[in-house]
């Protein structure tokens, strides 16, 4: 039989810690999806005020609402669609909106294209959105977009 001592059960016990992982190891974060609530109805209707008054005069309503806009983003992190409006739009004057319209334009999007509004905003910011899927329903059963 070996001889026990608190330093080599010290030690035994911080070595099975380093293999294990300690048992601290939280369990995987459950991807976040647009179809959690990413955005508030007040952002989304913000969104839609400055798509009506900057974005509609070259992109009519119902162009973000097909099935290739749908095919084409489903899946995708919202940066990149936050990071494309954002750096390109409006046409004329790109990367002129501030972060918060223009996140307020994707929370619109998400909306028009079936996505439930949550209780938290849409953040502003590229990293953060990174974290955040779009999982476009399979039809947008919330009726016409107004």
């Amino acid at each position: 039989m070996l001889p026990t001592t608190p330093l080599l059960l010290a030690a035994a016990l911080t070595l099975l810690a380093a293999v294990t992982g300690g048992g601290t190891q939280s369990p995987p974060k459950k991807p976040v999806t647009t179809s959690s609530g990413v955005y508030t109805a007040g952002q989304a209707s913000r969104g839609e005020q400055t798509y009506m008054n900057i974005c509609v005069a070259c992109h009519p309503s119902g162009t973000y609402t097909t099935p290739v806009f749908r095919a084409k983003w489903n899946g995708s992190p919202v940066s990149e669609l936050f990071g494309l409006i954002s750096q390109t739009m409006p046409k004329q004057e790109p990367a002129t909106l501030t972060p918060e319209e223009y996140a307020d334009v994707v929370a619109y999007l998400l909306k028009i294209n079936g996505a439930p509004p949550g209780k938290t905003e849409l953040p502003p910011e590229a990293k953060a959105l990174r974290r955040i899927r779009i999982a476009m329903p399979s039809s947008t059963s919330k009726g016409p977009a107004r």
